[in-house]
């Protein structure tokens, strides 16, 4: 048996624009989990400078409206 000369294996080049749509699923993720530290952060933030939620709404509404 005589073997002649082999073919080479091709190895696909990945799509660019699968790869830009896997790159911005990944970016859109992490400025999904940055925003929602930012927004749990300020939620906390806003809690401890009004005394978080201590009193009643009916407290809070008068303070709000001056009464």
């Amino acid at each position: 048996m005589s073997s002649g000369p082999k073919k080479p294996k091709v190895v696909e080049a990945p799509d660019p624009a699968v790869e830009a749509q896997k790159a911005a699923d990944l970016a859109a993720q992490k400025a999904n989990e940055e925003t929602a530290t930012r927004k749990k952060r300020k939620a906390e933030s806003s809690l401890l400078s009004t005394g978080g939620a201590a009193g009643s709404v009916m407290d809070q509404g008068k303070r709000t409206l001056g009464a």
